[in-house]
């Protein structure tokens, strides 16, 4: 494994790696920032709906994500000692995990659809939209999350130009469809949030296919293997694997729970407050898209070094990567607050849901450095090094004792509007920062897990 030793060398690197995350990422929100302003011509129902719904696949990819990371510090060790079989063995256990949560989502959201989405909100005409949206969706549960642990341990083994690939062309297609379904065009009937859905599907199946075949049609690609390859697990390695993941995959999983309760409490403010939470949210995506693909390659290039038994160069990359992210962070937060007001105005929403957007990108914005260095400090940093356990207990805490607490109290006994209920909840954030950072200075996250 070479060492990096210098600022160069190491932003060398973090741009082979990070770049096309980032650029993945970064079509990707920007597709679905087109989507939903395509979504929200038909209304702030539509849009609410639309979003709601996505709750559900939002905590089923966190929690996928969670595999993935929680089994990706393997897969970035065994690449730093070239072991390729245990690579594909570790993929095989993703896929085996990956396939009975996907497959048992997408039954429960095909089978009961109004009684999940009536968690979030009782209007009739959302949850009835809102159904009609999830019964088709849930189609692409499995397709997606089994393409999801290639996608992310293809960024394990440095190989990270096939998903950024096979996800703009994928994205593309859904944005193409979305325009022709959902207000019916080219002859075809105005289909609304179930256009929005077929889109969707179409979408997340022609990723897949499309990467799958990618990789396998690539000579000597770390993740192409046979079935006996990826399955050839032992009891034992699951068993060792499982005691770092899944704590990593529990953190995921309860933070994507705990961000869709915030939403609970939101939704007591009403559909425009649901809206307007969701344009800020998918403006500020386009911003995260580069600290994603940073922190990303971060982690991939730390878990690297360990694996290689560098633990001095693991340390230095994640201390110079901390001051990288403070100051990316500030600089796309000032982008965020300056640019905000005019991605939010194109929408065509009231006046007043198009105002509460704005002042939620503002309060985003005065949170982006604190929220950036968190995500360094979890998944770029202490996790790559197997300190999954304390991350998991951290976020749990901030989350539940602290940030959901606060979201109620501020909807129900404080009455704030949905801007300053955001502001209070996201005061979490700086309780945890403290934390992780005591947790970093202490070098207890530097760990050989091979």
């Amino acid at each position: 494994m070479e060492q990096l030793t210098s600022d160069k060398s190491l932003l060398k690197t973090i741009i082979k790696i990070g770049l096309p995350i980032a650029l993945q990422n970064f079509v990707l929100t920007s597709l679905n920032l087109v989507d939903n302003i395509m979504i929200g011509s038909r209304g702030e129902i539509s849009l609410a709906a639309v979003s709601l719904s996505n709750r559900i696949y939002f905590i089923l990819i966190i929690s996928i994500f969670g595999i993935s990371s929680g089994l990706g510090m393997f897969t970035s060790q065994y690449f730093g000692a070239k072991d390729n079989e245990n690579i594909r063995k570790t993929v095989g256990i993703g896929l085996t995990l990956a396939f009975f949560l996907s497959f048992t989502v997408s039954v429960l959201t095909f089978l009961f659809p109004q009684q999940i989405l009536s968690v979030f909100s009782k209007d009739p005409l959302l949850l009835l939209k809102g159904s009609e949206y999830l019964k088709i969706v849930s189609f692409s549960y499995v397709p997606m999350a089994l393409g999801y642990i290639f996608v992310y341990n293809s960024r394990s083994v440095h190989l990270t130009k096939l998903p950024m690939i096979s996800s703009i062309i994928a994205l593309s297609i859904n944005t193409i469809l979305n325009y022709i379904l959902i207000n019916g065009k080219l002859g075809f009937p105005v289909l609304d949030v179930k256009g929005a859905a077929i889109a969707t599907l179409a979408s997340r199946l022609i990723e897949t296919i499309l990467l799958l075949t990618l990789i396998f049609r690539t000579k000597d690609h770390p993740l192409k293997g046979t079935l006996k390859q990826y399955f050839s697990y032992t009891f034992d390695m699951f068993r060792k694997m499982m005691k770092k993941a899944i704590p990593v995959i529990v953190n995921e999983a309860s933070w994507s729970v705990g961000m869709s309760i915030y939403f609970i409490a939101y939704g007591v403010l009403g559909t425009k407050a649901v809206a307007s939470i969701q344009v800020a949210l998918t403006v500020s995506d386009l911003f995260w898209a580069g600290l994603i693909g940073f922190c990303n390659a971060v982690a991939v290039i730390i878990g690297n070094h360990l694996g290689a038994r560098q633990l001095n160069s693991a340390e230095r990359i994640a201390k110079k990567s901390l001051q990288f992210t403070f100051i990316g962070s500030l600089i796309l937060g000032l982008i965020y607050l300056l640019t905000g007001r005019f991605i939010a105005s194109i929408f065509n929403f009231e006046a007043a849901t198009i105002n509460n957007s704005i002042n939620v990108i503002a309060v985003n914005a005065a949170y982006m450095a604190v929220k950036g260095l968190n995500f360094m400090l979890i998944v770029g940093i202490l996790r790559s090094g197997g300190d999954a356990k304390f991350c998991m207990l951290t976020e749990g805490l901030t989350i539940f004792v602290i940030g959901i607490p606060l979201a109620f109290l501020s909807v129900y006994v404080f009455k704030l509007p949905v801007y300053l209920c955001v502001a209070v909840v996201y005061f979490e954030e700086v309780i945890k920062l403290t934390i992780v950072y005591v947790r970093y200075r202490s070098r207890k996250w530097l760990n050989v897990l091979i």
